[in-house]
């Protein structure tokens, strides 16, 4: 497995220079092989987080203890939330117990980064406003500005209105300002942070050739080239490079999953493009956003989570209406073949009925003169002519049943192996049977309650308390649990409701009629409705 990571390394992190020379679609080769061996690259990461675990002991020195707890949290911050925050809050213990002051500088603004990274923006905040800056050596003080700079862009992004995010945008460039006066002018970091302060002023040009020259030189398995990458993405985005933006969204992608880090962007962006501009590659686009919603799940990041899940639907429709066209086009395939097949069929049973009528006349014949018997011995030849004729038929009708098997069975490997992906089930919604019915309303309802596990209990709040409606034993949603987590997703309209749910659309709206009547409030029901779900944080609270 080494050998194998080691040569994908090679492959793809000979040098920056030479990326804007290579095609496409060898980029995007490189990118579905860092995919394939995203597992490895995992366990590379774990194997590297246990050796230093196995070195944690409370015999050692109270530096060498935490040395080791820093290097495990800087192993976990960008790749597993839950890890990270425990060996900070380890870590911080010690600091508490050695009376280190810089300890307890160091862990808090570590706390901090991991905060707001989970969404907890105002306790990271109040963490970094605890920290006594004046005291701060210099490279703790990069750390510092670095979170506070972290801290203001991301609740800026979260808030995206006019009336906070532009003070906390304000915030956010007064620390990059100080980040980039404490980093040593030159180093790759200070030139980053440059092109970041370009890029915020609206210099693209400029920024550019600051990303650029930081990633000189950077391999490709470190935070900083994704970091580079994705800059110049976003810089060909306001170009309109359509083609440098896919080229370095996809190096971002592959140096994300080579590093390995699961607090990642760029996969999740490319999706959305790849949707957006290449029609024909909907589950390609539906693939890559499922790993960034694996990622983002792995990593408890409860931003990426709600990004993601705002915007998966319109994928995954997309996705299931390319995969109904292409399943209508298979069953005229199918209904053709077997039309043919049975024309086949009767060939061979006409042909068998004059065989019997030759033999039969045959057998007369032999009682006649020889001149009967010339005669017979062309109707015997006629036989075997026609014998040879129910052959080929049957050699033919063989091959068409053979085809026809060879047909199903491909598709049957093809939904089997994942290629045409969990979704497949939903497609052909008229030809679902009730077994697959099944199983894709398990499907559905186990993704719908892991994003939104507190949908029912929310739902019934919003009832009578004598009309309360709770699943019956061994389901997880009910029919009409299942319209109301629609309506939660964001489709209102009955009648796509009851192709996505197998029902007419006059039995959707008797079941929204029907439980709207019980409703506390039922004419804001439906909007009160589509406010449920949000996902719980760690603390269990909403």
């Amino acid at each position: 497995m080494a050998r194998i990571l080691l040569f994908f390394l090679l492959c793809v992190g000979a040098g920056s220079q030479p990326l804007k020379s290579q095609p496409l679609s060898e980029v995007r080769k490189q990118l579905e092989m860092a995919l394939e061996h995203r597992l490895q690259f995992s366990q590379q990461k774990e194997h590297r987080i246990d050796s230093l675990k196995v070195q944690l002991s409370d015999r050692n020195p109270a530096e060498r203890q935490f040395a080791l707890l820093t290097a495990i949290y800087r192993e976990y911050y960008i790749y597993r939330f839950d890890s990270a925050m425990h060996y900070v809050n380890q870590a911080a213990l010690l600091a508490e117990k050695e009376g280190r002051e810089s300890w307890k500088s160091q862990t808090s603004i570590q706390r901090a980064y991991l905060l707001t990274t989970s969404g907890h923006f105002r306790e990271a905040e109040l963490t970094l406003r605890e920290v006594p800056r004046q005291s701060l050596p210099a490279e703790q003080l990069v750390g510092y500005y670095a979170a506070f700079e972290w801290l203001y862009s991301m609740w800026a992004e979260y808030s995206n209105d006019n009336v906070y995010a532009p003070a906390y945008y304000k915030k956010e460039m007064a620390y990059q300002d100080s980040l980039i006066r404490t980093l040593p002018p030159g180093s790759p970091y200070h030139t980053y942070w440059q092109a970041e302060n370009c890029y915020r002023q609206g210099r693209y040009a400029e920024a550019e050739s600051y990303y650029r020259k930081a990633l000189e030189g950077q391999p490709v398995n470190v935070r900083l080239y994704a970091m580079c990458t994705y800059g110049i993405a976003m810089v060909s985005e306001r170009f309109k490079r359509w083609e440098e933006y896919e080229r370095y969204l996809m190096l971002a992608a592959i140096s994300d999953q080579s590093c390995p880090l699961k607090e990642n962007l760029a996969l999740q962006q490319l999706a959305f493009f790849i949707y957006h501009h290449h029609n024909d590659e909907t589950a390609r686009a539906n693939r890559y956003l499922n790993i960034a919603l694996e990622d983002a799940a792995f990593y408890n990041n409860r931003l990426r989570l709600l990004e993601i899940s705002r915007k998966f639907p319109e994928i995954t429709l997309s996705y299931q209406q390319e995969n109904e066209r292409q399943n209508e086009l298979l069953c005229w395939a199918l209904a053709f073949i077997s039309l043919l097949l049975l024309t086949l069929l009767a060939a061979v049973v006409l042909i068998v009925r004059q065989i019997r009528q030759v033999r039969a006349a045959r057998e007369a014949s032999q009682q006649q003169n020889e001149h009967l018997n010339i005669l017979n011995r062309a109707l015997s030849e006629t036989s075997l002519l026609r014998e040879q004729y129910v052959a080929l038929f049957m050699e033919l009708c063989a091959a068409y049943i053979a085809k026809l098997k060879q047909f199903q069975t491909l598709v049957s490997r093809k939904v089997k192996a994942g290629q045409a992906d969990d979704l497949l089930k939903l497609a052909n919604v008229a030809r679902l049977g009730e077994s697959d019915a099944k199983e894709f309303f398990q499907s559905f309802d186990a993704s719908f309650l892991k994003l939104y596990p507190d949908f029912i209990g929310q739902f019934n709040r919003l009832l009578r308390a004598d009309a309360q409606i709770v699943p019956r034993r061994g389901e997880l949603l009910n029919t009409e649990l299942r319209i109301f987590a629609l309506l939660r997703m964001g489709i209102t309209d009955s009648s796509k409701m009851a192709t996505l749910l197998f029902l007419s659309p006059q039995t959707i709206y008797n079941h929204r009629s029907a439980v709207r009547a019980k409703a506390i409030d039922r004419e804001h029901f439906e909007t009160q409705v589509a406010a449920l779900g949000q996902l719980l944080d760690e603390n269990g609270t909403t």
